[in-house]
């Protein structure tokens, strides 16, 4: 019988070890997320991501953040003039959050330029969660 108890005691103990090294590990790798993407914003406040980029920091857990992302076209070749537009005032809304008194590491923006992370389109649409619509002006009456 004391050996059944000695066992599950050191069974336990052990267990709980493992689980306090994950806790440790979870926590440690969160910092160091947090750490760089704080590190990112103090040097533009629209983090620009490829598709490592975004599967680490977006994708992979742990994650006590959230991630505003814009989805562009902007070099010359795609012809996206809403692209640019909307990618400016994207920047004004991450500039007017970033220098905001209720600023936090808990809230980051971040683009993803098609032509830096076609990657990251194809999963995210193949997932299901990008959804954009597009209305020209047209001088045809309805």
């Amino acid at each position: 019988m004391f050996g059944k108890l000695y066992n599950t005691l050191v069974f336990l103990l052990l267990f709980c070890h493992d689980l306090c090294d994950c806790q440790k590990k979870k926590e440690t790798l969160l910092s160091e997320k947090v750490t760089q993407m704080m590190d990112w914003t103090s040097k533009r406040s629209v983090i620009r991501m490829n598709g490592e980029k975004f599967r680490r920091f977006v994708k992979a857990h742990p994650r006590n953040y959230s991630v505003f992302i814009m989805f562009t076209a902007l070099q010359p070749q795609r012809q996206c003039g809403v692209c640019r537009q909307a990618d400016e005032e994207f920047h004004v809304l991450a500039n007017s959050w970033h220098y905001s008194s209720a600023f936090t590491n808990r809230i980051f923006f971040a683009s993803v330029d098609f032509d830096e992370g076609s990657d990251v389109f194809q999963m995210v649409i193949s997932e299901g969660h990008l959804w954009c619509i597009s209305a020209k002006k047209t001088n045809q009456q309805v």
